[in-house]
């Protein structure tokens, strides 16, 4: 069966790194300030999906691609994924900077290895693991040497089997580092334990909260 397909075909079930490569070769051809199309998107999931990245709706993904085309300052990014790839190559187009914070080290130097690959020379990967702050856990940071007034955030961690506390410690833990106006973008807000989180962050910034999605939501906060 698998002989009758085309050649090009073949390889792309052969060879997901192939995919990737084309998928990262077409997005960096993309003008600044646009946002790649919904196509490109599906190719890029459909290759990381295939490499063992997690999936994030392809929603979601362009969202984040269009913030990242638009923002004015650097990137900070909490937990590393195919979302590491495309906030780099869009970031790039504009000489801006991306931050990612990674607890786990297999994970940080395989994405290193794309990043080398790709020669995306504006993302850093921090190995940050996840540590006690009293009242939460969250990403050991303070060696990392990091952007001031970071514009826009992706907050993908740390993972819920991580820590009963979620992503709660992004704002007590980096609000002195987020330009006033910062947005996040949060993936999964539907979950308990988001929602939870959500919840006392309003209770203790002034934030504004807008969710997107029927099933698979995300939300953007906005510091105001």
């Amino acid at each position: 069966m698998l002989k009758q397909l085309p050649t090009r075909l073949r390889l792309r079930h052969l060879d997901p790194l192939s995919d990737l490569d084309e998928s990262v070769a077409a997005l960096k051809q993309v003008a600044p300030q646009h946002t790649p199309p919904m196509y490109m998107i599906r190719d890029l999931q459909h290759a990381g999906t295939r490499m063992g990245f997690r999936q994030n709706s392809r929603a979601y993904l362009r969202y984040m691609a269009m913030k990242a085309a638009r923002t004015e300052g650097d990137v900070l990014e909490c937990g590393s994924g195919l979302s590491t790839l495309l906030l780099a190559v869009t970031a790039a187009r504009r000489n801006l900077q991306v931050h990612t914070f990674e607890h786990h080290a297999p994970s940080a130097q395989n994405l290193r290895e794309l990043v080398e690959r790709y020669s995306l020379r504006n993302v850093k990967i921090h190995d940050t693991p996840i540590v006690s702050y009293g009242d939460f856990d969250w990403y050991q940071f303070d060696t990392a040497p990091l952007s001031p007034g970071f514009q826009l955030v992706v907050c993908d961690g740390p993972a819920r089997h991580l820590t009963d506390s979620g992503r709660y410690g992004l704002f007590p833990c980096m609000r002195e580092r987020l330009n006033p106006h910062a947005k996040v973008i949060m993936d999964d807000s539907l979950h308990k334990i988001d929602r939870h989180v959500i919840l006392k962050w309003r209770r203790e910034h002034s934030i504004q909260v807008q969710n997107f999605g029927r099933f698979l939501q995300f939300a953007e906060i906005s510091c105001v």
